[in-house]
């Protein structure tokens, strides 16, 4: 199914609310037609930002917006509706009382050099949430994910246990009413999905689950607030008897006694019952955070304990935070947080067993002037399993710098350095990794406006690899609402330790649009 289905509903529902709307009504449109030239050699499924590009002619947009009359707003945005990169956007709003929504995606994957192994993937969600008074909302939406195409087998010309195809479908919807007064509410939701895969069909499952929640103040203190929630839920394979239900139950209290002063506490219980097996997993999560605020920063941190029972392993999972943030004035902003994670096996049963990992992150910005913003940042990630002698430690800087001068237009240029290495029983495996983007952006001249940047990527040390994007483009609005843009993209990719493995394209788009505004007046 197209995209451009979307359009015949939106389009037929924009125009009879247009002609039968008694008051005044403002809608802007735009047409664009261009095209797409491009040339490109090696290994096709090397570059993901190329996967969506086809060559030839294409309808790019087609866009309608704007008011139908006081109270009432559409849009319809539809891009490239005749290429199998379409995708198409729906939303009708009377504020305070309906909006609809509606919206396709879809998208391919290449797996192969010559690009005759890939998989395309579609997306339709539709939405509605209607508001009959002011106390409750009723909402409900549906989406289906559909993939086919073909898959790669691994090693290469062999069969793999999971076939040659994709051909599934994921079929999800939600229902939910809402109510609320003043600082109570609550509501209750159920949520369902169904997915079928037409290659396999053991792997077709479905489920569905209800939930419910609520918040209040407390009766006996006014600074405190309840949050409640349950769900109810189950989930089963179609083909198999095999069923397992799920039950949660959560907690979440937050006293604020004076202004700057924050607490919250939060407890989650969870089991999941294998009737299959007739296993139960339990889990129990504890967790407390505490919030200072200032006028000139903030001060946070927390704890919490986890506990996972499935009858035959028992795990423990203790978990460290805090954070501050200063802000001195409005030019300077600094941020430091830890976080910490360390699980204990009591039993010695898992596969992974103990598991110890922190993180460490400290940011800065500065903006000296109101149109310069810059800006830094060091995170270090450490993960280490004792038990198998495994650990993973990487560090991460940035920088950046933005300047915007009214006029004339924008320059950017941002900066990442990685570095990770990872330690096992049989070796090391070490990276090192360079990012930088830039961007120049120009206004000055009347009714032109000028693009262009770069990204670059090269990672080192056991990995040999480089990456660039590069980019150029223009465009000239015309008179009576007549507008001209043209993109150049360079894409290219080495992998120097797999000799086979390189990509080079050029790609130069052409468009030709056409704005226009409809305004009626009040009857």
């Amino acid at each position: 199914m197209r995209a451009s289905t979307i359009a015949v509903p939106g389009v037929l529902l924009v125009v009879l609310l247009a002609a039968s709307a008694p008051r005044a009504a403002a809608l802007d449109g735009s047409v664009k037609l261009g095209g797409l030239i491009m040339n490109q050699t090696g290994d096709r499924s090397a570059v993901q930002e190329t996967y969506d590009l086809y060559d030839g002619f294409s309808i790019s947009e087609l866009r309608l917006s704007g008011m139908i009359d006081e109270r009432r707003y559409v849009r319809l945005d539809l891009r490239e509706v005749n290429l199998d990169s379409r995708r198409g956007d729906f939303l009708y709003r009377v504020p305070g009382t309906l909006q609809l929504s509606a919206g396709f995606d879809q998208s391919r994957r290449i797996f192969s050099p010559d690009g005759g192994v890939d998989a395309r993937r579609r997306e339709w969600r539709t939405g509605a949430q209607l508001t009959p008074a002011r106390w409750l909302t009723l909402s409900g939406t549906f989406q289906q994910q559909g993939r086919d195409g073909d898959r790669l087998s691994y090693p290469a010309g062999t069969a793999s246990v999971l076939g040659t195809r994709y051909d599934n479908t994921l079929n999800s919807g939600e229902l939910t009413a809402e109510v609320r007064r003043g600082r109570r509410g609550g509501g209750i939701t159920y949520r369902a999905s169904g997915y079928t895969d037409r290659l396999d069909r053991a792997a077709d499952r479905s489920g569905q689950v209800v939930s419910a929640r609520l918040y209040m103040p407390c009766v006996l203190y006014d600074r405190w607030t309840h949050f409640l929630r349950a769900a109810y839920g189950t989930r089963r394979l179609s083909d198999r008897d095999l069923e397992y239900t799920l039950a949660n139950f959560q907690y979440t209290g937050v006293i604020q006694p004076v202004e700057a002063f924050r607490f919250r506490y939060r407890f989650d219980a969870n089991r999941i019952d294998d009737h299959a097996t007739r296993l139960q997993t339990d889990r129990f999560q504890n967790d407390f955070d505490v919030t200072y605020s200032h006028r000139y920063g903030q001060l946070d941190g927390g704890y919490g304990y986890e506990t996972n029972d499935d009858d035959r392993t028992l795990t423990s999972y203790h978990n460290w935070r805090a954070g501050a943030t200063l802000r001195p004035d409005k030019a300077v902003t600094a941020k430091f947080e830890y976080a910490g994670r360390v699980k204990k096996d009591q039993e010695e049963l898992t596969l992974l067993k103990d598991i110890e990992a922190s993180r460490i992150r400290a940011q800065l910005q500065v903006r000296p002037h109101g149109g310069i913003v810059l800006g830094g940042g060091y995170t270090r990630r450490e993960r280490e399993l004792p038990d198998l002698q495994v650990s993973a430690d990487g560090d991460a800087a940035n920088g950046y710098a933005r300047c915007t001068y009214q006029g004339w237009g924008a320059v950017s240029a941002d900066y990442r350095y990685t570095a990770d290495d990872y330690q096992d029983l049989a070796g090391g495996f070490h990276t090192r990794t360079h990012l930088v983007t830039a961007r120049v952006e120009c206004d000055r001249i009347p009714r032109l406006r000028l693009a262009g940047g770069v990204t670059y990527m090269d990672v080192g040390e056991d990995l040999d690899i480089e990456k660039s994007l590069v980019f150029v483009e223009g465009a000239y609005t015309m008179p009576e609402g007549y507008h001209l843009e043209v993109r150049y993209n360079a894409y290219n990719y080495d992998d120097y330790v797999l000799l086979d493995r390189y990509y080079t394209a050029n790609a130069l788009r052409i468009a030709v649009g056409y704005d226009w505004h409809w305004k009626r007046g009040s009857e």
